[in-house]
């Protein structure tokens, strides 16, 4: 079963053109012979230091040996960032949840809200159930949207949700009282309600096309 590696890199202040440039030099590296099966970049419109990184593997293994030969870290590379300088870094390692997915990655995507959550443990079941009854209500309208779970804190969430244009997302985004985010991700039933969710975040994005060089 594939493997996600998600990540967020934060790039200092002056530093994020020499930033997407590495990643875009380091792309070649990140082929299907070590095990990568798809690789997609989207930054953050409002704050666009902020950039996201969806790796799918073959398998955590095949993540693993990638961490240690190409980027010289330990095998499990979840305190990288230690290596990487005062530059804050996130990655969690994930599943994906096939039976909430709707449409598919197309490059004319223009925008992704990328959404991440943290499910309260008492409200756990309640969660699961909600989610999946609003997700299957509304997902011939979505163009796209990929859930994935935290492998080691199956808590933790990161749902990216695509619109071809963000005129087509607004037309769309209100949904009775709440907002779409609102409905699928957080278990509100009402704006001055509580939600099911300990913590959440989440980012406007637009996706980064990064060239693989030769």
């Amino acid at each position: 079963m594939p493997m996600f590696s998600i990540c967020t890199v934060f790039s200092a202040e002056g530093q994020l053109e020499q930033n997407v440039a590495g990643i875009a030099a380091s792309e070649s590296k990140f082929t299907s012979e070590i095990g990568v099966l798809s690789r997609r970049f989207f930054q953050c419109t409002t704050q666009p230091h902020i950039i996201w990184a969806n790796t799918e593997w073959i398998s955590e293994k095949h993540h693993n040996d990638a961490a240690q030969s190409l980027m010289q870290h330990r095998r499990d590379d979840r305190f990288a960032s230690i290596l990487f300088g005062p530059d804050p870094y996130f990655e969690i390692f994930c599943g994906e949840e096939s039976k909430l997915r709707a449409g598919e990655y197309f490059d004319n995507l223009g925008l992704i809200i990328v959404a991440r959550g943290l499910i309260s443990e008492r409200n756990r079941d309640a969660y699961y159930r909600l989610r999946e009854e609003r997700v299957s209500e509304l997902k011939n309208k979505l163009p796209l949207l990929r859930i994935h779970h935290n492998t080691h804190a199956p808590d933790e969430f990161v749902a990216f949700l695509g619109f071809h244009t963000r005129e087509a997302f607004d037309k769309i985004r209100q949904v009775g009282n709440l907002l779409l985010e609102e409905y699928l991700f957080t278990g509100l039933r009402d704006p001055m309600g509580m939600s099911y969710l300990a913590a959440y975040n989440q980012f406007i994005c637009q996706p980064l096309a990064l060239h693989r060089n030769a």
